[in-house]
């Protein structure tokens, strides 16, 4: 709920005494308005309280239960809200182009042995997931825990497979903090470009709290990728396994700056969570607008799912493709993180303010009045963004 509140403004929540309270979704068209404690949250099946009939809910909805005046009894006293929730339009699919596979002009993968790096993950806990989330429970089987503590390297065999929605949780010997650039990596063992294996990456300051990278897959969702099919890297950005073994996927912990229960210089656990490439919505797994992540599926087999075979620690690393930052910045820009009009000041006339992304593509170039400029990001994904004005770059975060 912290994630939905924080990248889609139209919904807001208040906590509850036991869990979530009232919920408020406003968008113009749909007004939803709910009130009250009690709420659970159901993903993938069946939901009723103790010796009611099952009803079959849709992966998302929200259920209430409480006394009488919520809807209906069961024979051990426990009650059922029944009033169904108007479903609301998700927003479309991002259609932004990232970063491609490793060789091609503004590729962000660091490899396993990137002087940059400055350790490796010293402890991994895995709770597996089944071969096949449909038909087979027979949990992934392939590698151990060790094989995602220490250095990565190219070997396609030193790897841990999670299976479907299976969880690796790493810590290490120091915290992670948030540097000016990406602060770590993920390394997964794929055989070449295309097959991609994927998982979620969440990040916790105190191993109670964790906090999800918001991600996005823009790949096709006419046909399954099926075992041995071929994924676009260019479709996806924040999901570890978008390169082939020997290449970490990097993460920006400035991307989730302002959440209350997250420090994000003393992150002390990395959570891994492997994404159900199904694109069954009774089974798969969706991105940051609700879109259905289509990835390798089914791979019925004991290595199934996403691999493992390491988490480096960066604290801040620049692509080779970007200017490294000037620490001596004359010009001021707030807010950061922003939501829609940047304001920069402190600035010499007529010298050229350029906004560029994380590719160093080039999205809008105005010129100052009066020593400032306002920026419109409204229309820009969340992500990060970089000002350049002369010589000197700032990096901003949008949400």
């Amino acid at each position: 709920m912290h994630t939905i509140a924080l990248y889609d403004s139209r919904f807001s929540y208040t906590p509850g005494a036991w869990g979530l309270g009232d919920i408020l979704f406003q968008d113009g068209t749909y007004n939803l308005s709910l009130q009250g404690n009690w709420w659970m949250y159901n993903i993938n099946g069946v939901s009723a309280m103790l010796g009611y009939d099952a009803q079959k809910v849709t992966d998302g909805d929200l259920i209430k239960w409480g006394d009488e005046r919520c809807g209906l009894m069961d024979e051990n006293y426990n009650y059922t809200w029944t009033t169904p929730i108007q479903p609301v339009a998700l927003p479309a699919a991002s259609t932004e182009v990232f970063d491609g596979i490793v060789g091609t002009d503004g590729c962000q993968a660091i490899a396993y042995n990137d002087a940059a790096i400055l350790g490796w993950a010293t402890n991994c806990t895995i709770e597996r997931g089944p071969q096949n989330i449909a038909s087979n429970p027979a949990p992934a089987a392939y590698g151990t825990e060790s094989a995602g503590i220490g250095a990565s390297s190219t070997s396609t065999t030193d790897a841990v497979s999670l299976g479907d929605g299976g969880k690796a949780t790493l810590t290490f010997g120091m915290p992670i903090s948030n540097g000016e650039g990406y602060d770590f990596a993920v390394f997964e063992n794929s055989l070449n470009h295309t097959f991609l294996e994927l998982a979620f990456v969440e990040v916790s300051s105190d191993g109670e709290h964790f906090y999800r990278f918001p991600s996005v897959s823009n790949s096709a969702l006419t046909s399954q990728v099926g075992n041995g099919g071929s994924v676009d890297a260019t479709k996806l950005n924040n999901l570890s396994g978008k390169y082939m073994v020997g290449w970490g996927t990097p993460f920006d912990l400035a991307e989730l700056d302002g959440f209350s229960n997250l420090d994000i210089n003393n992150i002390t656990h990395v959570r891994l969570v492997d994404v159900v490439g199904s694109i069954n919505p009774e089974y798969g797994t969706t991105d940051m607008n609700g879109h259905i992540i289509n990835d390798p599926y089914p791979t019925n087999f004991e290595s199934c799912g996403f691999d493992l075979s390491g988490v480096a620690v960066m604290n801040g690393w620049t692509p080779s493709g970007l200017e490294s930052h000037d620490n001596t910045v004359r010009f001021s820009v707030y807010p950061n993180p922003c939501t829609d009009i940047v304001v920069v000041s402190n600035l010499d006339d007529n010298l050229p303010i350029v906004v560029t992304n994380i590719l160093g593509k080039q999205l809008q170039v105005m010129e100052s009045y009066n020593h400032s400029c306002q920026l419109n990001m409204s229309d820009y994904p969340a992500g990060v963004y970089f000002i350049k004005v002369g010589n000197i770059t700032q990096k901003i975060i949008k949400r």
